[in-house]
């Protein structure tokens, strides 16, 4: 079941460190599926269990609005504050 697997690797080693210092470490989770599935609708969920900030950093979002080599710099700026 994906909610529960979306639990043990995003939700609970980040919320409880009993179990954040007994599982692996789990830096990313890959999301795959056609259009329409809840991808998105699970990152939001996630995000907002944990309290974090979620960047969306798709093409369609940041095409155009950054050129060139200082844009690519000032938006990587941009999201590692």
């Amino acid at each position: 079941d994906i909610r529960q697997l979306v639990a043990e690797y995003c939700i609970l080693p980040l919320a409880t460190e009993n179990i954040r210092l007994s599982s692996p470490l789990v830096r990313s989770v890959l999301l795959a599926g056609p259009r329409g599935g809840g991808k998105k609708m699970l990152v939001h969920a996630v995000c907002t269990e944990l309290g974090a900030v979620l960047f969306d950093i798709t093409p369609a979002n940041i095409a155009g609005k950054y050129p060139g080599k200082s844009g690519l710099i000032m938006l990587l700026h941009l999201i590692s504050k």
